[in-house]
């Protein structure tokens, strides 16, 4: 009899440490996952049902300057816009160009004041879930449905602004959106 009982305990503690396992793996594995999918198909809606209007770019002095506004009336809170040059002859790539390392611009808001600078050293992805890139960048913050004015400098007269939109999802970074403008023709 004490032998039986030993091994029912025996029995009962293997079962035990294998749900244990299996929970830490739901806990590092599954819910991480669950989490970045929320978080995607938040910035996916976001993208749909969103609008990105921006004006022609006008350069004065190497300095370039464009007005945008990323339009969606049911949400509250920021976007973030990266802006960087690109030659004109990659106009048909935009949605694959990714920024430099440190592009040279500003975000300003209707007042005229500087945006608020955001540091991301984190991955940004795209709305499928891809990363689009993985370098440190500052990129500024700005309301939903605010028209800002984006200066860079430096700009080439036959170059064209392009435009990240991002927005964070549960601590995730997602281009929701993009654009580009060129000096009108």
């Amino acid at each position: 009899m004490p032998s039986e009982a030993l091994d029912e305990m025996i029995i009962v503690v293997a079962v035990v440490i294998i749900g244990l396992v299996i929970f830490g793996f739901s806990v590092s594995y599954l819910i991480p996952q669950i989490a970045f999918t929320n978080a995607q198909n938040q910035a996916s809606n976001i993208a749909q049902s969103s609008t990105i209007s921006v004006g022609p770019l006008l350069i004065s002095n190497n300095i370039g300057s464009a007005v945008l506004v990323f339009y969606n009336p049911s949400v509250t809170g920021n976007i973030t816009i990266i802006a960087f040059q690109e030659p004109s002859y990659l106009q048909s790539s935009i949605g694959v160009l990714t920024p430099p390392n440190n592009p040279s611009f500003q975000v300003y808001l209707p007042n005229s004041k500087l945006a608020s600078k955001v540091v991301i050293s984190t991955p940004i992805y795209d709305i499928s879930g891809k990363t689009l890139y993985n370098s440190q960048i500052i990129a500024y913050s700005v309301p939903f449905n605010t028209a800002v004015t984006i200066k860079i400098n430096n700009i080439q007269q036959n170059n064209i602004l392009v435009i990240w939109i991002l927005y964070n999802s549960g601590g995730y970074w997602f281009r929701v959106g993009f654009t580009f403008t060129a000096v009108p023709g």
